[in-house]
C-alpha cells in the first residue's frame, strides 16, 4: 500500500511545489514493439526470436522532480529525485532482483542534492549517473538508446564493465566552462566493501567540434543494484568526438575495459572498443547509423554469450530513422545486427559464430 502510494503522494507534494520558485516536475514515456533474439549480453545459436511489447528503446522510460533555489552572489542549492518505470507492465526500476543483483530501488535514476556556484563549480552528493555513462550517451547518434545504441550495448549493456550506470553514495565535482573547456571528478564511498570507486573525465568543445575523454576505476563490492552484473574490479576508459558538418554531425569512440578479476582471484583481461555513428538530418526527423565493436585476445571460456567474460568478439550494427511529430513526441523505426563470437574452438582459425537481426518501432513522449 505504501509502496503504490508514493508515486501518488510524490506527484501531489511535486503540483504543489511547482507553484513555488525553481522546482520541476518532468519525465519521458518511450515504448516499442519489437522483434528480438538473444539478450543484452549478446546472441547465441540456441536463442529464437522473440516478439515483445518493451519500454525504453531510444530513451528509458523515467519521471522525477528537480529544484534550485538561488543563494545570491552566483550561489545556488538544488536536488533531483528520479525513478525508472517500465511502462510495459507499470513496475518501477529497470528490472527485478535477479541472483545477487538486487532490483532498483524506487529513486534508482537519481537521489541527489548539489550546491553550485557561477565562477567555481558544482559539488554533487547521492547517486547519479557516472561521467563515462554522461558522456557515451551526449556523444553518439542514438544518445541514450541501452537498446539501439551499439556503443553503449557493447560497452554498459551485458559488457565484461563492472560500477554500472550510476554509483551510490557518490561524491562529485564539475566545473564551469572555461572557454569550451570542463573538468570533473567523482568518488563513490565504499562504506565498509572492499574499495571505491573513482572516476574523471574531461572536455573541450569549439565551434564543431567536440572532444572529451572519461576514466573510471571500479573496485566497489558485492554487486548491488547500481554496480552492474559483476564482482570483478575493472579500470576503463572513453575518448570521444564528434564534428557537426549541419548536413551531417559524425560521432566516434575508442576505449578500453581491463577486468582485473577479485581481490582473492585476480585476472588480467583486456576488452578493446571502438565505434562510429552519424545523424543526417531529413525532414522532420534524422537518419541515424552506427557501428560499435568490442574484442578481447584473451582465450576466454567456452560459455554462453549472456555470461561474464563469454564473447570474444562482438559487433553492433544499427540503422534508423527519428521522426519528430512535435517538439516532445517522436516515432522511431530501428534494425539492428547483432554479430557474437562467443568462444574460440580447438584448434587453428576455429570459433563459434551467432548472428541474429533485430527491429523495433516505437513512439516517445516527453513532458
Amino acid at each position: 500500500m505504501k509502496k503504490a502510494l508514493s508515486p501518488i503522494l510524490l506527484a501531489a507534494l511535486a503540483s504543489t511545489a511547482s507553484a513555488q520558485s525553481g522546482v520541476t516536475l518532468y519525465g519521458l514515456v518511450d515504448l516499442y514493439i519489437a522483434r528480438m533474439t538473444g539478450s543484452p549480453g549478446g546472441v547465441n545459436a540456441s536463442n529464437a526470436a522473440v516478439k515483445r511489447l518493451e519500454s525504453g528503446g531510444m530513451t528509458t522510460t523515467r519521471w522525477g522532480v528537480r529544484g534550485t533555489e538561488d543563494l545570491g552572489d552566483g550561489l545556488s542549492a538544488g536536488f533531483e529525485l528520479s525513478s525508472f518505470l517500465r511502462v510495459d507492465t507499470g513496475q518501477t526500476g529497470r528490472s527485478d532482483a535477479v541472483g545477487t543483483v538486487t532490483a532498483d530501488p524506487f529513486w534508482s535514476r537519481e537521489a541527489s542534492v548539489n550546491i553550485s556556484h557561477k565562477q567555481y563549480g558544482r559539488v554533487r552528493l547521492g547517486n547519479f549517473s557516472t561521467p563515462m555513462f554522461t558522456q557515451s550517451l551526449a556523444t553518439n547518434a542514438f544518445l541514450s538508446s541501452t537498446a539501439f545504441s551499439p556503443i553503449n550495448v557493447v560497452t554498459f549493456i551485458g559488457s565484461p564493465l563492472t560500477g554500472g550506470t550510476g554509483w551510490t553514495n557518490q561524491v562529485a565535482y564539475d566545473s564551469p566552462n572555461w572557454g569550451g573547456f570542463s573538468i570533473g571528478a567523482s568518488v563513490s564511498a565504499s562504506e565498509g566493501q572492499s574499495g571505491r570507486n573513482s572516476a574523471a573525465y574531461t572536455s573541450f568543445e569549439h565551434d564543431a567540434w567536440k572532444v572529451s575523454l572519461a576514466w573510471q576505476s571500479v573496485k566497489r563490492n558485492p554487486v548491488t543494484f547500481a554496480d552492474g552484473t559483476s564482482p570483478n574490479n575493472t579500470k576503463s576508459w572513453q575518448l570521444a568526438g564528434s564534428y557537426d558538418f549541419k548536413v551531417l554531425k559524425v560521432y566516434a569512440h575508442a576505449g578500453a575495459i581491463q577486468n582485473d578479476g577479485t581481490e582473492t582471484a585476480p585476472v588480467d583481461v583486456r576488452y578493446n572498443i571502438w565505434d562510429l555513428s552519424a545523424s543526417v538530418p531529413m525532414g522532420r526527423g534524422s537518419f541515424l547509423v552506427a557501428y560499435a565493436n568490442r574484442k578481447t585476445d584473451d582465450a576466454v571460456a567456452p560459455v554462453a554469450a549472456t555470461a561474464f567474460g563469454g564473447n570474444k568478439k562482438r559487433e553492433v550494427y544499427s540503422v534508423g530513422y527519428d521522426y519528430f511529430i512535435s517538439k516532445r513526441t517522436d516515432l522511431y523505426a530501428v534494425v539492428m545486427r547483432d554479430n557474437t563470437t562467443t568462444y574460440t574452438l580447438p584448434g587453428p582459425g576455429r570459433s563459434l559464430d551467432a548472428s541474429a537481426t533485430n527491429f523495433g518501432v516505437g513512439v516517445r513522449h516527453s513532458f
